[in-house]
């Protein structure tokens, strides 16, 4: 205290014993104000750390930036030997982890990247951490921790600690670990206020870092994703050109079948015909059987290459989607096939007000080589019963042509819808085994798919969609 203010009030006092009871009352109050001076100067530089803390929190720093800096602040304000950020490793259940910034006194190791593991945090600790709890340490040897939490805390030297938890969002991220190493100490309420409000602001980085950190990667998944649909888009401009240049070459390769192999099997089969006719009495009955067999055969190719010539103009023709008629179609086709062969007793039953959307053409000759797929295997049965109807499959409306004719082993149906492939022989029933494929190739145009029930002798049941269903995922 200044010594003309002790003069002064030794003037005033009665004698010694009063002059010395003033003096340590002054004396107090003096020690209380420089206390409270030093406290607010604290509060000062509390709020100037704070202050850079933000401002850093609001700059386009990366974690490891602000970690660094708000160490260094925090070790700096407090006097402390260590401050450390120490992160979980995810999906450990909180039992390991390592400091992955700190600020340390040069006397003392770092503890950066050393590997942590505590079994018993997880289970016993971390609840409460994630719930706010901040652990007040003065000296670890007499605050009854476990030996093997004393065991960690000594490898890095630590004597006294103070520890407030690293929250991102509600999940527990880390820790902000203030460390002691010379001696034990005595932590105040303001500096656990403190190392609190940093670690709220830490936790307001850590949610900013991880929303930034799902918008990069959607940004990514988004890029990846256009150039994917732009990868995509070559190859479909890739693929409408080849396909482009194969409708061509289908095309004169049609040509190619309609007039260059036609007029060959013409000859083959007219000169087959003029022997018979103008040379029968020259021939022998196996010579006639002979030319017979050539004529049929030719006759036979031709249906062939007739065949195949409409199930490539299914798959290369334009589709015009209109409103079709299914039942009106299908009774017009019945009605043809009754007339071909009036003396069979066949019972047609044609659901009405089959209304849908597609090319009439396409579905016209989908319907006429089902419905004489249907007159064809029951041919052998006196009486016959062809169907063509309406069900709803997982709210898919679902069309079928039923009949019970001859049906098929269904260990073949493998073979069912291929060009060509025959599940009956020539001698049972005619056909070249295009009709099928005919029939699947104008489904799948009109986006939807066909399948079959059947038993041997009991008939069979094609089932189609027309529209595209929807996958599950």
């Amino acid at each position: 205290m200044n010594l003309e203010i002790l003069a002064n009030l030794r003037s005033f006092c009665r004698d010694e014993a009063a002059f010395e009871q003033v003096e340590q009352i002054i004396a107090g109050e003096f020690q209380h104000l420089k206390a409270e001076i030093n406290q607010a100067n604290f509060r000062l530089e509390q709020q100037k750390a704070l202050f850079r803390v933000v401002t850093s929190l609001r700059e386009p720093l990366d974690l490891e930036t602000i970690f660094k800096t708000t160490a260094t602040e925090v070790r700096q304000l407090l006097q402390a030997d260590r401050v450390g950020m120490f992160r979980f490793y995810p999906d450990f259940g909180w039992n390991d982890g390592e400091f992955v910034s700190e600020d340390v006194d040069p006397a003392f190791s770092s503890a950066i990247a050393q590997k942590i593991h505590d079994h018993c945090f997880g289970d016993r600790f971390a609840v409460h951490y994630q719930q706010g709890q901040v652990q007040v340490v003065s000296d670890i040897y007499n605050y009854g921790l476990s030996d093997c939490h004393i065991e960690i805390l000594s490898q890095f030297q630590v004597r006294a600690n103070l520890i407030v938890p690293l929250l991102q969002g509600e999940n527990l991220w880390g820790l902000l670990c203030i460390h002691q190493c010379r001696a034990p100490r005595e932590w105040q309420t303001i500096e656990i206020e403190f190392v609190s409000q940093i670690a709220n602001h830490l936790g307001v980085a850590l949610k900013h870092a991880e929303l930034m950190a799902e918008l990069q990667a959607e940004i990514l998944e988004r890029k990846q994703a256009e150039l994917a649909v732009q990868t995509l888009n070559e190859g479909l401009q890739r693929a409408i050109i080849e396909m482009k240049a194969v409708n061509k070459e289908l095309e004169a390769f049609s040509y190619s079948i309609s007039h260059d192999l036609r007029a060959p099997l013409r000859s083959i089969d007219g000169f087959s015909q003029a022997l018979l006719e103008d040379c029968e009495d020259q021939l022998d009955a196996t010579g006639q059987d002979y030319l017979r067999r050539i004529r049929a055969a030719t006759q036979r190719m031709g249906h062939l290459i007739d065949d195949l010539l409409n199930l490539s103009r299914v798959t290369r023709s334009d589709i015009h989607i209109e409103t079709v008629d299914l039942s009106l179609l299908a009774s017009n086709i019945c009605t043809e096939l009754q007339q071909s062969d009036p003396e069979r007793q066949v019972e047609f039953v044609i659901q009405t007000g089959l209304i849908v959307q597609g090319d009439a053409r396409l579905l016209n000759v989908l319907l006429v080589n089902l419905l004489n797929n249907a007159w064809k295997f029951t041919s052998k049965h006196p009486t016959a019963r062809i169907e063509l109807g309406l069900i709803t499959s997982h709210g898919i409306p679902t069309y079928f042509v039923r009949d019970d004719g001859a049906g098929f082993n269904m260990a073949y149906i493998s073979k069912l819808f291929a060009p060509f492939q025959r599940l009956h022989s020539l001698q049972e029933f005619p056909g070249n085994g295009i009709g099928l494929a005919t029939v699947q190739r104008i489904i799948h145009r009109h986006g939807g798919r066909i399948w079959t029930e059947a038993e041997v002798d009991r008939g069979a049941t094609f089932y189609f969609t027309l529209v595209a269903e929807e996958v599950k995922t």
